[in-house]
Parts: C-alpha cells; sequence; structure tokens
C-alpha cells in the first residue's frame, strides 16, 4: 500500500473516530442524534470539495499522487454521506417508513438530498476497479457527474441551514472556484518545470 493511501485513509477516519470518541464519552451535546448528522454530513462535503481541487493540483504541480489523494476522499465523502443517510433513517426515524416518507414528501431539502446519495452511491459502486474496466471509456463519462452531484449536495446544506446563508457562501465559493480551474483556458496552467523536492515528495508518497 502507497504512503499517500496510509495518510490519506488515517485522515479520513479521524471525523469518525472523533464522532466515536464523542459519543462514548457522553460529550455530543443535548441533542447527539443531530450533532452525529451534522458531523458526517461536514465530513462528507469537505472530503468532496477536495476531491474536486485534486486535479487541478495535480495538474497545476506535475504531481501524480493527488489523482489517488482524488480517490480516497471521494470514496470518504460516499462513506461519511451514506452514515449521514443512516443516522437520519435509522437513529432519528427508526427505519420507520411511515415517518421518513412524508418528511421527504415536505421537505425539498431531503428530497435533495436523497437524490444526491443515490448518484454518489452509484459513482461509489463503479469506482470498484473491476467495475471499471467492464465499463471503459463510459466509467469517466460517469464520473463526470460528481460536479452535479457536488452542486445536489451544497444546496442540501443550504436548503438545510435554516437562515445561515455565510457558511453555504464559503462552500459554494469553493465549488465554484474548483470548477472554474477546469475552464479550458486555466486548465493549460502549470508550473513549467517541477521542481526536485516536489518530485522527491511525489515518488516518496506513491510509493
Amino acid at each position: 500500500m502507497s504512503k499517500v493511501k496510509i495518510l490519506g485513509n488515517l485522515l479520513g477516519v479521524i471525523p469518525a473516530a472523533y464522532l466515536l470518541y464523542q459519543a462514548t464519552a457522553g460529550n455530543l451535546s443535548a441533542n447527539p442524534i443531530q450533532t452525529a448528522t451534522v458531523i458526517t454530513g461536514r465530513a462528507s462535503v469537505y472530503a468532496l470539495l477536495i476531491s474536486l481541487y485534486c486535479s487541478p493540483i495535480a495538474r497545476l504541480l506535475k504531481m501524480s499522487m493527488f489523482h489517488r489523494v482524488r480517490k480516497i476522499s471521494g470514496l470518504f465523502a460516499f462513506y461519511y454521506a451514506f452514515a449521514h443517510f443512516i443516522i437520519f433513517i435509522g437513529l432519528d426515524y427508526q427505519f420507520n417508513f411511515s415517518w421518513i416518507l412524508p418528511e421527504i414528501r415536505q421537505k425539498l431539502f431531503l428530497q435533495v438530498g436523497l437524490a444526491a446519495i443515490l448518484m454518489l452511491t452509484v459513482l461509489a459502486i463503479t469506482s470498484v476497479n473491476l467495475i471499471k474496466q467492464r465499463m471503459g471509456a463510459i466509467w469517466k463519462k460517469l464520473q463526470k457527474n460528481v460536479y452535479w452531484i457536488s452542486a445536489l449536495i451544497l444546496l442540501h446544506v443550504a436548503l438545510a441551514s435554516k437562515g445561515d446563508i455565510i457558511d453555504p457562501a464559503i462552500l459554494f465559493t469553493l465549488y465554484l472556484v474548483a470548477m472554474l480551474l477546469r475552464l479550458p483556458k486555466l486548465r493549460s496552467i502549470s508550473i513549467k518545470k517541477q521542481p526536485d523536492w516536489l518530485r522527491r515528495i511525489n515518488t516518496f508518497m506513491i510509493s
């Protein structure tokens, strides 16, 4: 296993470890389910935004290690989104669909979130190497849907924020910057010559 994968996975489990520690210590606030929902949701959003910046950074610095970081962070975005969903239907609504379905029908942010998690699940499943190889060129086209899924997730956050516009605005700004870095004129920007120290870091991390 490469060092970047080890480090990426260690960093990825920090929110889960923090949540588990706080839960066992009884420090998840007066509403532990809500706190757990927020922590897993935020972890998913941050991991997804990190994955969106990996390709531009890899291109800018000519460091292939960030392509591996993109996959790791993308998978953790799914893991935490799935945990976020399970907490909602399992802990909050006890898997009682007679309670869950009316809530989803009445609240737009839940409808948006459900659509996003379903599409994110498809991307996670198709990231398995065997499925990826069988899909061929179609896989790349499918994975590009992550841009739309990211927008849906951020819309879900904005709609669920209940009047807080600063936090969603910051997240949307980070998303828009990541999208702008994919414009043709900006895609051509990269360092002319990679410094030796960057090359050594890249080689060390992917080994």
